[in-house]
């Protein structure tokens, strides 16, 4: 009997059926969906009826049943849902990838084909977004027929002469480099006569409008600038066929446009303009990335001295630019291409001298290069490091696997050739192949496992 009585107690003090009296002035700054509700308003299960008493308020043919027939509608719509978002994405991508080209990589005006235009933008498309030179080069080489054979544009005109370029730089990047140099000297007298003409211009007090490729972000072939791009691949192209000479005669033509087209800018230049500053200090990366270039073509045929003097130079040049920075910040226009060409371009003329001071057997004065240069390649943010970082640091760790060696300490050379190794292949430099050869060189030559 007790029992029942707790049991009967318990049932009546459920929140279920107990009658609850209340107004919103009772619950007044409370939530309404925490309210209890009213007498009335609710329903209230009588004390003792059963718990599978339906609610009348419970619409039981609204439920669908999962059947094979439903679930197959449901990964139909599913389905058609993604898709649909898919393609909007997709549509999306190349709808702003388009006017980011148009925008920032403009085709010149002289191009009227359409079909023509189309192609120059896939080449752009596939040579800064996407790199893929083999689809770049069709897409060049399609647009010049277009445009030469079929649409009877100039072969001397800027423009074509751009595009020839372009098909140049393609070709040496697939290692096609004897096809690249042929094309180049090709183009290279009328590039010239062309720089030629408009420097005349400049001179006689005809100051005209800024270089168009000035503006940041804004890319514009003029005749200076595809003569230093030229010069630039054709240098390169050389010195990896050990053409010395020719990548000497190429590099400096580069060096002599850059000068130029810097004279070009102090003519025109305001104050009040801070993009000058920019391209001024844009033109000064081109010079000392030209010098380096020319430096390690006198450092490979064993010239030291001019070399060093270079590099010096190339170091000089990047302490400006920082020193710069303070006064007139760079504007960068173009953030999704964007690259800074200053990053490690010091870490690597330091490289250099390094190898210099070892060649010589001065390892005491080799060592405070090594050590800035990795300063300067390690405190640079993982995501602001450029290929040329990574050679770099991987470089200079074979220097002190050098200098170990050269100090008699073979297990320490080793471990320096082997960390140096390793670096490259995490980081998928180019210089793996020949670091690892170089490991396996010094454990034939050594006899250390």
């Amino acid at each position: 009997m007790q029992r029942s009585v707790f049991a009967l107690s318990k049932q009546l003090l459920s929140t279920r059926h107990v009658r609850w009296y209340s107004d919103d002035k009772l619950f007044k700054g409370v939530p309404k969906f925490t309210r209890v509700q009213p007498k009335g308003s609710r329903h209230v299960v009588p004390i003792g009826a059963s718990e599978s008493t339906e609610h009348p308020e419970v619409d039981t043919g609204s439920r669908i049943d999962l059947n094979a027939k439903n679930l197959g509608r449901l990964a139909l719509i599913g389905g058609a849902a993604i898709t649909c978002v898919g393609l909007i994405g997709v549509a999306t991508y190349y709808v702003t990838t388009y006017f980011y080209l148009k925008n920032h990589w403009p085709v010149p005006a002289d191009v009227e084909s359409g079909a023509a235009r189309n192609l120059l933008y896939k080449a752009t498309y596939y040579e800064q977004l996407s790199p893929n030179k083999d689809r770049a080069l069709s897409a060049l080489e399609k647009a010049l027929e277009l445009l030469v054979v079929r649409g009877g544009a100039s072969p001397d005109s800027v423009t074509v002469v751009d595009i020839k370029v372009r098909i140049a730089a393609c070709l040496s990047d697939l290692g096609q480099r004897e096809e690249a140099i042929k094309l180049l000297y090709q183009v290279l007298p009328t590039l010239e006569a062309l720089s030629s003409r408009k420097n005349r211009g400049l001179s006689s007090g005809d100051n005209g409008a800024a270089d168009p490729g000035a503006s940041p972000g804004v890319h514009i072939a003029s005749a200076e600038s595809v003569l230093l791009r030229l010069a630039m691949v054709l240098g390169q192209a050389c010195a990896a066929s050990d053409r010395v000479d020719e990548a000497k005669r190429a590099f400096t033509i580069g060096l002599q446009t850059v000068k130029q087209m810097k004279r070009n800018i102090v003519r025109s230049f305001d104050s009040e303009d801070i993009t000058k500053y920019t391209a001024y200090d844009d033109l000064n990366q081109e010079e000392a990335e030209l010098t380096a270039q020319l430096a390690k073509v006198f450092y490979d045929t064993g010239d030291s001295q001019v070399a060093s003097t270079l590099f010096q130079g190339v170091i000089s040049a990047v302490k400006q630019h920082r020193a710069q920075l303070d006064l007139a910040p760079r504007i960068v226009g173009d953030m999704r291409t964007f690259k800074d060409g200053w990053l490690c371009l010091d870490a690597l003329a330091m490289l250099y001298l390094a190898k210099i001071e070892l060649d010589s057997g001065n390892t005491s004065a080799a060592l405070p290069w090594i050590e800035t240069a990795r300063t300067i390649a390690n405190d640079m943010p993982i995501q602001k490091q450029t290929p040329r970082c990574v050679d770099c640091e991987a470089s200079l760790l074979a220097q002190l696997g050098r200098v170990a060696e050269s100090q008699g300490n073979n297990q320490r050379a080793l471990l320096r050739y082997r960390e140096a190794s390793e670096y490259a292949r995490i980081y998928f430099s180019d210089l793996h192949s020949e670091l690892q050869a170089n490991v396996k060189r010094f454990e034939s030559e050594k006899g250390t496992a």
